[in-house]
Order: structure tokens, then C-alpha cells, then sequence
């Protein structure tokens, strides 16, 4: 594993239990089993770090959306397998995830910096999901629409039950089944 990988996945573990306001540079290289002065070779500063490991993490949780969803042929298998890898993504960062969606908004760390690192990212992923609704429509799976408004409605449909039931800690295979039972009943063709 390479260095910045390393401190990047200390990172998040350090800024999951402690927050970034109580995170400091040298618990994150002591996490890492790196010198204080390593990290500076990779990040400028804990607010540097911080934001990488946002952008990287999106770039992760895509690419494994991305493979899950290869590994599958019909749409259905798709969505199934994105259900369930979104799940499993979301419990392996569920510290890190709610800090940072608590932190974000509060602390002033919503910089432009920050801000358009994400929605960078979430073009990308709008992308993704856009190009698989496009596909299920010529295929004449899904119902036809406006795809941005149907994309959009996809991912606030399963990523809002799925984030409520890991932030309560109710997160269960049942709760990836209805989420997918009601998808398939709002947008695939019968």
C-alpha cells in the first residue's frame, strides 16, 4: 500500500472518531505509522487532507458503484447490485460519513474549496446513473422521462432510506428489499 493511501485511510478513521476540529496532524501520521513531517509531504494541512480524502472517497464509492454495476447484465441486477453495494460502502465509512455530513454544514468547512470538489464528484456520479437510466429507457425497460429529473429521483429515493437506516442503525437487508421493491415499482415497465 502506498504511502498516501496509508494516511488517507488513517484519515478517515482519525476524522470518523474524533471530528476535524479535534483531529490533529500528528494523531493522523500516528494512525498511519508515518512521521508528522510525511503527511506535509502530501498534504499542505489538515484542511488539504480533509478535502482529498472527500474527493477521493467519491472517487472510491463511483468506481465501486461502477464495478458493481458490470458485474451485472440485466437493469435490474444493476440496480440490485448498486442497492447493495451503496449499503455496504455507506457501513464501512458510516463514522466518517456522519461527521462529515454534520461538520460540513456547521463548521465553516463548506469553503468554495470543498464545495466544488463535491460537486465535481457528483457530476460524476450524476453521469453514471444518467447513462444507466438512458440505456434502461432504449431498451424500453424503464418508463420514459426526463432523465436528469429521473436520475435524480433514483438517487434520493435509495440514498435517503439507506442513510436514515445507517445513521439509526436499523440498516438491514429488508430495508435494501423495499428500497428496491419501490424502485421497481416507480420506474420499471411491467
Amino acid at each position: 500500500m502506498e504511502t498516501k493511501e496509508k494516511i488517507l485511510i488513517a484519515a478517515r478513521d482519525v476524522f470518523g472518531k474524533k471530528g476535524f476540529y479535534e483531529t490533529k496532524m500528528e494523531d493522523v501520521a500516528k494512525e498511519a505509522g508515518v512521521a508528522k513531517g510525511t503527511l506535509y509531504l502530501y498534504f499542505q494541512s489538515k484542511e488539504d487532507l480533509y478535502q482529498c480524502l472527500i474527493k477521493e472517497g467519491i472517487k472510491y464509492f463511483i468506481q465501486r458503484l461502477k464495478e458493481a454495476l458490470e458485474s451485472q447484465n440485466s437493469f435490474e441486477g444493476k440496480i440490485r447490485a448498486l442497492i447493495k453495494t451503496l449499503v455496504l460502502l455507506i457501513n464501512e465509512n458510516r463514522d466518517f460519513i456522519l461527521r462529515m455530513m454534520y461538520e460540513i454544514p456547521l463548521a465553516n468547512l463548506w469553503n468554495e474549496r470543498i464545495k466544488s470538489v463535491i460537486i465535481e464528484e457528483q457530476k460524476e456520479f450524476a453521469r453514471f446513473i444518467k447513462d444507466l437510466f438512458e440505456d434502461a429507457i432504449k431498451q424500453g425497460i424503464a418508463y420514459e422521462g426526463n432523465v436528469e429529473v429521473l436520475s435524480n429521483a433514483f438517487v434520493g429515493m435509495v440514498m435517503r432510506p439507506i442513510f436514515n437506516s445507517v445513521i439509526e442503525g436499523t440498516l438491514s437487508e429488508s430495508v435494501e428489499e423495499e428500497v428496491f421493491s419501490i424502485f421497481k415499482r416507480a420506474f420499471i415497465k411491467k
